[in-house]
């Protein structure tokens, strides 16, 4: 069980430095503040698990350190200490976001027995919130992977082929092509399968905070530092790390991802002594490394090293015949997510113009242009129960020529854009006319104007006096 980090707060220093002494013997990882002004200091540079502050203090209370430490650190549950506690001061302590109270005196085996307590609860939470990821894993949509083509075909063989080996792959393609979807694929054929599949992005992460997250870093070791955090590599020791976007990372950490490669053991952050590991590495970037390579941006050792097999992923443009395939299973994968929507199906004019567009942003981009439509269906409740062009964005209303973009005229544009905006916040607060029209900042009036200038079905009986 990992150990808390406890922030205790008391203006008398002898309580103060005997049970910041009790906790420490403990195990505890324990700082200490004197008022409630250094007390917010600490809370503004660190996070902790459990805050334990005196109630009158000089300079304030306790309540204002709950405040604080609810307000930087919401996850932490503050205990306050005192000789007494009344009605008054027990709901204003609960509004603070206070766990609970410890009376004075204190007893030892009471404070230790509640920290134990609260250790228990956030493993439990840590573990009801990594089950719920797993299960999520499970259900990830396999749209990306989804069509008949030849190329998907290929694609889809590719993955049974090298699930079962241990080599690195690099999955190369644009943005939004699925190169996660294609990972998680990998991982679920392979042996490993029954192992933990972990993702991180190398490009979401500044330098140093990147190398924590993969290696993990020891207590003290920069500043922040309060415990031992284990890294990435750790986490899914026997299982897949998926590591996107690797184009982005910065050769000082190429350098430790080859060695880890290679030696297969880890360093963590401050400290000296590797861990070994026995992990599969799958890697994706939208960028081409061999340019990378001969400019300079990416080291040629480690490209070789991740680039046992490589997997390009086709763009969506190249793969058109899939179009309609994929289009109708965001439209039923969104209808089954609200509930309360009938799917329906594309039109067959609808599904052409799907298919001229070139998709810049990919399989990404053609789902929430579907969910889009489901939402802002000009028929909602119409027999057809079809998605026509009209429902598509404005973009798609003209034919398009050799697969090139259609432009429209501004006003149009700005219309459309009004129109789906409009619809999105009614669709979000359930039709409700006056909350959309407050969250558009108008009047209930100029709002009913508007649905009627943009042709938007207003129902009866809320129309303004």
């Amino acid at each position: 069980m990992r150990q808390l980090s406890i922030l205790v707060v008391d203006d008398e220093k002898l309580q103060r430095e005997t049970l910041a002494s009790i906790l420490s013997d403990q195990s505890y990882n324990v700082v200490t503040a004197f008022d409630v002004p250094s007390a917010v200091d600490t809370l503004k540079a660190q996070s902790f698990d459990v805050v334990i502050t005196d109630f009158k203090m000089p300079g304030g209370s306790g309540l204002d350190v709950a405040r604080k430490a609810s307000e930087v650190c919401p996850e932490s549950a503050t205990l306050i200490m005192t000789a007494y506690a009344d009605v008054n001061s027990v709901i204003d302590a609960m509004r603070a976001g206070v766990l609970d109270y410890l009376l004075k005196p204190l007893n030892v085996e009471g404070v230790l027995k509640r920290l134990h307590l609260i250790s228990e609860r956030r493993e439990l939470l840590q573990e009801v919130s990594e089950l719920r990821a797993e299960i999520n894993k499970t259900r990830r949509d396999p749209g990306s992977l989804l069509g008949d083509s030849p190329v998907m075909q290929g694609i889809r063989d590719l993955i049974a082929q090298v699930a079962q080996a241990r080599g690195t792959v690099l999955i190369t393609g644009e943005s939004g092509t699925g190169k996660e979807v294609v990972a998680r694929a990998i991982h679920k054929l392979s042996p490993q399968a029954e192992r933990k599949f972990v993702a991180i992005n190398c490009g979401a992460l500044p330098e140093n905070l990147l190398e924590s997250e993969l290696f993990g870093h020891n207590k003290g070791s920069f500043t922040g530092a309060v415990t031992d955090k284990q890294g990435l590599f750790a986490v899914a020791n026997e299982g897949t790390l998926f590591l996107d976007e690797i184009g982005e990372m910065p050769k000082s950490l190429q350098v430790k991802l080859l060695r880890v490669l290679q030696e297969r053991e880890i360093v963590p952050v401050g400290d000296t002594k590797p861990q070994k590991v026995n992990i599969r590495v799958v890697a994706a970037t939208n960028r081409d490394l061999a340019v990378e390579v001969a400019e300079n941006r990416f080291r040629q050792d480690l490209y070789y090293r991740i680039n046992v097999v490589e997997m390009k992923l086709p763009p969506l443009r190249e793969r058109a015949d899939d179009i309609p395939l994929l289009a109708q299973h965001f439209i039923e994968k969104h209808a089954l997510a609200a509930g309360n929507q009938p799917v329906r199906q594309l039109t067959n004019e609808a599904a052409r113009r799907l298919m001229q567009y070139p998709w810049p942003g990919n399989v990404r981009e053609l789902e929430n242009v579907m969910e889009r439509a489901l939402i802002l269906t000009r028929d909602p409740h119409g027999a057809q129960g079809r998605i026509d062009v009209v429902d598509l964005p404005i973009g798609f209303q003209t034919p398009q020529k050799d697969g090139a973009r259609a432009f429209v005229k501004l006003d149009d544009a700005v219309k459309e854009f009004s129109r789906s905006h409009i619809m999105q916040v009614l669709h979000a607060l359930g039709n409700d006319k006056k909350e959309a029209a407050k969250t558009l900042g108008m009047s209930l009036s100029s709002l009913y104007r508007k649905l009627e200038e943009l042709d938007i079905a207003a129902k009866r009986g809320d129309e303004p006096k």
